[in-house]
């Protein structure tokens, strides 16, 4: 995704000291700070390489609190790039310190935390510094294709990844859980490709597009690495991107830029409230601030701490205690609001009225904009004085967001209860362009466990081959005017409008589909034929 550069600040120079003035003809010379540099321009290309086994500065002062960038630097073991790319990327952020030390800022709340796992698990510290490439350390960053968060997961991928998406919850956005699940898509890529920056192109293109590329780049008898494979231009640029971030992290002052310390400490501390509250008084028994708990818990896309067992609430690491004691005394209710499912065309004024707010505010809680009447569509109200047990019990059901089921606005009942989980064992047709990965994924399954089950000792498998697959299904809760699932899958259309600039493996990826799909899908496109405006037809599980 991308992201916009405020107006640059002009330094100013004003006359210094003697000894100073001597000291400044040695420091590193600043950079002007004008447009980006274009990709394709190799004149004003850096020219500031990092060698295979070249020692990393330790610019750690003695006086100083230790600093988690010597930490990351030790851990550096990527394999180098070194190509008008990676130069153009180190130039363009050269360019634009500022952005750079904004970046960094924002990643002080996450990065020892993900660094600590990164190294947990023997990956490359390189990896670390992904957020900076997919969201700048955003932690509610969205983009065109529909991913969001830090790791800028797309629905389709973050749930064969087990990030649960409810109405309260949105597990992309969890600093946590959706650290753990990118490292796990990450490490799952290099065991299927054998190497960092191919996973790394597969995170950014999907494991089928690389699959694909290196079977044409091996059939012509090529080096089946990065460098070689035909790839889109996104992902030409993805990998560069990183290798030149690590760069600068590796010797920023060879580029004129000044990296903010941060910390080797952790920012936060993971606690279990037992209960569900709303997060502005979270935030007051912790004595931080809303905005403070927001970019520390993303996840929650309500005003609410949905609570689960296996769910935390993630605080300032000095301000857990004050939490715990305050939380402890505190007998007032936890929980000012409630869903409310409106009728169709239902006024947002009696809305208002009948549970006592404002309409501003009403509509300022669910986004509602300028709208004047109700679709149908679930949203939240304060909880009147007048509700009774059973209504807070169904209330506390809906928070725990046990049912996924709970954001589709169909839905009659808004909390379904749990349908039990049934295993069963089918099978799966082969189609072009499909890996054993993917498959394996889809069922929730290991690749070894597949090829076990199938009786196969190569990661090639023929197109229109059955393969026994093993799945949990969990049926889904019914919907108005039709009954509850009972099959494993279901299929639903959507369609995709093209815009300038989209290519099949683009759209591919952003619906987690592979390009032979669109083509059997969309009789023009197999033709050769990628309008602008055009409508395609994609079919996707459910």
């Amino acid at each position: 995704m991308l992201f916009s550069f405020p107006d640059m600040q002009i330094i100013e120079f004003r006359l210094l000291p003697l000894f100073a003035l001597v000291a400044a003809l040695f420091a590193p010379q600043a950079l002007a700070e004008d447009a980006a540099v274009p990709a394709n321009d190799p004149a004003l290309l850096m020219q500031v390489p990092l060698d295979a086994g070249q020692p990393l500065l330790n610019t750690q002062a003695a006086n100083e609190p230790a600093d988690l960038w010597t930490r990351v630097r030790q851990g550096f073991k990527m394999d180098n790039l070194d190509n008008a790319q990676v130069r153009a990327q180190e130039q363009f952020y050269a360019k634009h310190p500022e952005y750079m030390r904004r970046v960094v800022e924002r990643s002080r709340r996450y990065l020892y935390f993900i660094v600590g796992e990164v190294e947990r698990r023997g990956m490359p510290t390189e990896l670390a510094l992904l957020p900076i490439v997919e969201s700048a350390f955003v932690p509610r960053a969205q983009s065109h294709a529909l991913a969001s968060g830090l790791w800028q997961f797309i629905p389709s991928t973050g749930q064969r990844y087990g990030l649960e998406r409810t109405w309260w919850y949105d597990g992309r956005q969890d600093v946590m859980a959706a650290t753990y699940a990118a490292l796990d898509y990450l490490q799952d890529l290099y065991n299927l490709f054998g190497d960092w920056q191919l996973a790394l192109a597969a995170y950014n293109w999907g494991e089928g597009g690389v699959g694909r590329a290196l079977a044409k780049t091996r059939a012509r008898g090529l080096d089946d690495d990065f460098e070689t494979i035909k790839k889109p231009r996104e992902t030409e640029n993805y990998v560069p991107k990183l290798i030149a971030v690590r760069n600068i992290i590796a010797n920023p002052e060879a580029y004129g830029i000044k990296i903010p310390s941060v910390p080797d400490q952790p920012y936060f501390q993971p606690v279990s409230t037992g209960k569900h509250m709303d997060l502005q008084l979270a935030a007051k028994l912790a004595g931080t601030t809303l905005e403070e708990l927001m970019m520390l818990n993303p996840g929650f896309i309500r005003p609410v701490f949905a609570h689960k067992e296996d769910r935390k609430l993630l605080l300032p690491i000095d301000k857990v205690e004050t939490f715990e004691r305050n939380l402890k005394s505190y007998d007032a209710p936890l929980l000012s609001w409630q869903p409310y499912v409106t009728k169709r065309g239902e006024s947002l004024d009696a809305i208002a009225d009948k549970f006592s707010i404002a309409l501003a505010e009403l509509k300022d809680v669910n986004k509602l904009g300028n709208a004047r009447a109700a679709n149908g569509q679930t949203i939240l109200v304060p909880i009147r004085g007048e509700s009774d047990a059973n209504e807070r019990q169904n209330l506390a059901s809906l928070i725990a967001g046990s049912v996924a089921a709970i954001a589709q606005p169909e839905a009659d009942d808004p909390a379904p209860a749990q349908a039990s989980r049934a295993t069963t064992v089918q099978r799966h047709k082969v189609s072009r362009g499909d890996t054993l990965f993917g498959i394996a994924k889809r069922y929730g399954m290991q690749v070894a466990e597949l090829k076990a089950l199938n009786g196969l000792t190569s990661n090639n498998v023929p197109a229109g081959r059955l393969l026994k697959v093993s799945a949990e299904a969990e049926p889904a809760p019914a919907v108005r005017g039709k009954p509850a699932a009972g099959k494993l899958i279901k299929v639903k259309t959507r369609q995709h409008v093209v815009r300038r600039g989209d290519t099949l493996d683009e759209i591919a990826r952003k619906y987690d589909v592979s390009v032979s799909e669109l083509k059997k899908w969309n009789r023009p496109v197999a033709r050769g034929v990628l309008k602008v405006g055009f409508k395609l037809q994609i079919r996707q599980e459910s």
